[in-house]
């Protein structure tokens, strides 16, 4: 007897876990991934993943290199550099039959776990000179970018826990930072008692909340036009500029392929992000999605791979019942 189909669009952490757990539940998984390698945002984390059990001292990177070692000793089957085109509902025994660039693939079930993007551009690209900043090596989006500030007068932007690190972090070598949250500063309770000792200390200024309505690029600096709270507008120069805008779910792409006629569609919940039950089944049935398209609450490799091994048993479950 054949192994059913298993198809995981997306080989970050959460997709190669799911793979795992499918193979040895005795499903025949296959991971498309459309970068060149498996891993997903780990692959540009340079930092020290301290909260993963059994890995002490790993980079993200590193943690990424060894799962993808664990798929290859499994010989989990992995389509890389792999853009999917289009996903169909096979009429006979509810199938799907999904179409990449170069091959058709029949499956019994899909396994979403696309991942994450940080903001980019798009996040700022209404603000008034922002178009500038595109001309300036001085500006990052990056989270898993460290920029070299020392000695310079850095502004960064956004109060979650990728803000506040990158603040603390530039803040012993940079001659100053100035951090610059629009409403609440967020994140963990350790990372925002850092901030308030450094600005404490002299070395950050918090800007709270604060509404920037301009960037002009002037002679390789960033003059940064804002407004905080019901203060008159003000103008600060700087050298560098970060932006931590936070992550958006990489949904768009798929929840288009899984459009089937207008008929189903793939539900969001009301923060935009992939809509599920407990057991991380979707409003398409044998259609399921796990990790940080999901979960945007607590987006990190430990919840990733915990929640897609909710989602391989589902998938046992419910291809089992429908033997």
């Amino acid at each position: 007897m054949m192994k059913k189909i298993v198809v995981i669009i997306g080989g970050g952490p959460a997709g190669m876990s799911c793979a795992l757990w499918l193979k040895h539940l005795g499903f025949h998984p296959i991971i498309i991934e459309k970068s060149k390698q498996l891993g997903g945002l780990q692959t540009i984390n340079p930092f020290h993943n301290r909260w993963y059990l059994g890995v002490p001292g790993q980079t993200g990177k590193e943690l990424a290199q060894q799962f993808r070692r664990h798929v290859e000793i499994e010989f989990l089957t992995t389509l890389l550099d792999s853009k999917l085109k289009r996903i169909t509902r096979k009429k006979t025994k509810d199938n799907f039959s999904i179409f990449t660039e170069e091959q058709e693939i029949t499956a019994q079930a899909i396994a979403i776990a696309t991942g994450q993007r940080f903001k980019s551009y798009e996040s700022i690209e209404s603000i008034a000179g922002s178009n500038q900043l595109l001309l300036s090596q001085n500006v990052c989006f990056n989270p898993g970018a460290i920029p070299r500030t020392h000695g310079q007068v850095v502004a960064v932007v956004g109060g979650g826990d990728n803000g506040l690190g990158t603040a603390v972090m530039l803040a012993d070598t940079a001659k100053h930072v100035h951090l610059f949250v629009r409403s609440q500063i967020r994140g963990f309770g350790m990372n925002q008692k850092m901030v308030l000792d450094y600005i404490e200390a002299g070395k950050i200024t918090l800007h709270k909340p604060a509404t920037i309505h301009q960037f002009d690029l002037r002679e390789e600096k960033i003059y940064v036009t804002f407004k905080e709270g019901d203060n008159r507008s003000e103008e600060i120069q700087v050298d560098y500029i970060c932006f931590r805008m936070g992550f958006a779910p990489n949904i768009e792409e798929i929840v288009e392929l899984l459009d089937v006629g207008g008929v189903v569609s793939l539900e969001l919940n009301s923060a935009g992000y992939i809509a599920t039950d407990r057991f991380l089944r979707t409003s398409i049935a044998n259609v399921y999605a796990a990790g940080d398209l999901v979960s945007f609450w607590d987006p990190c490799v430990a919840t990733a791979v915990g929640q897609d091994t909710i989602a391989a048993r589902s998938v046992e479950e419910d291809l089992r019942s429908n033997v």
